[in-house]
């Protein structure tokens, strides 16, 4: 004897099992976050600033319990982790583990640092050419932004193509900045050509190292005369508008737009009056701009102790 149950009841306790699991129906939480230096082991990189396994299993655990109990997204781009091996620990921790993240990681193909950029997700994703996740190699380009990493997804309406990068560092070096131009060009092709070319909606989102003259920030900021950003907004150069916009456009108070700091007396936390910056940033395409829910820079997330960013997040309607 089979028991019927009406639809509308089936479907509340749908909504109530994603409410449970902390997802909403009705929208798209999408973040960014480097995470500091999250090794598998204390001993295995000498860049990282960890002494031992007990300082590096504290920020593992700090950096689990900020994505659960703050970020608390559908996906997470995060930054400076080192291996699949690391992330897989991350996973694991207490505070983290129920929320149920996938890892979807590539190596970067960086052998200065290591550090490779991957997502962690609780929404399927779309696989593509047999993949969920990779890195692409435009031809001619010598992979010149070796840390990135391409995913794609549906959620609802919402049918995006994910570029999660990590540029190189130092914004004020002008003989960076040059390599960071180049690295922006190759963003471009793999927006229009990968991305675009696929009929997904373009999301770019990480650490850009460099600033966005176009969204203005705190008083104190460092000169803001730099194109870097303009020119990952620009990637169709057929049209006369920028194609992206940055959702911290929707940050109504420029004092709050502010992603990392230079721990400049090296005590490990933000004091007030050490530098700020907005070089963390998630680009959207303009077709999602009516989507946006809401932005913005977690800076309740920690006190500079956990990492030297912030997480940037966007929520948008599926």
């Amino acid at each position: 004897m089979f028991l019927r149950i009406p639809y509308a009841i089936i479907f509340c306790f749908a909504v109530l099992a994603l409410q449970v699991a902390g997802a909403s129906p009705a929208s798209l939480r999408i973040a960014s976050f480097n995470i500091e230096w999250l090794v598998a082991t204390a001993s295995e990189n000498n860049m990282d600033p960890w002494k031992d396994e007990e300082s590096l299993e504290h920020h593992r655990r700090e950096i689990a319990r900020v994505l659960a109990e703050k970020v608390h997204a559908d996906v997470v781009c995060v930054l400076e982790s080192t291996s699949k091996l690391a992330l897989e620990k991350l996973v694991s921790e207490p505070a983290l583990k129920p929320l149920g993240y996938r890892i979807y990681h590539v190596e970067s193909g960086d052998d200065a640092t290591g550090q490779d950029v991957a997502f962690l997700s609780r929404v399927p994703l779309d696989r593509v050419e047999g993949r969920f996740v990779f890195r692409v190699e435009p031809k001619g380009s010598k992979d010149r932004l070796t840390k990135h990493a391409v995913i794609y997804l549906h959620a609802g309406k919402l049918k995006l193509g994910l570029l999660g990068l990590h540029l190189l560092a130092h914004p004020e070096d002008k003989r960076r900045t040059s390599k960071r131009m180049l690295q922006a060009k190759t963003a471009d092709e793999i927006i229009r050509k990968e991305i675009v070319a696929r009929g997904y909606v373009p999301v770019v989102l990480g650490d850009f190292n460099d600033f966005d003259p176009d969204v203005a920030g705190p008083e104190g900021f460092p000169d803001r005369r730099h194109k870097v950003l303009r020119v990952v907004k620009d990637f169709d150069k057929q049209h006369d508008d920028l194609e992206l916009f940055n959702a911290a456009e929707r940050i109504e108070s420029p004092a709050e737009r502010y992603s990392a700091y230079w721990d400049k007396n090296k005590n490990d936390r933000w004091d007030n009056g050490e530098p700020i910056s907005m070089i963390d940033h998630i680009l959207l395409d303009n077709s999602l701009s009516s989507r946006v829910i809401n932005t913005e820079i977690l800076h309740s997330a920690h006190d500079g102790s956990v990492s030297d960013h912030w997480p940037v997040i966007v929520e948008l309607a599926r």
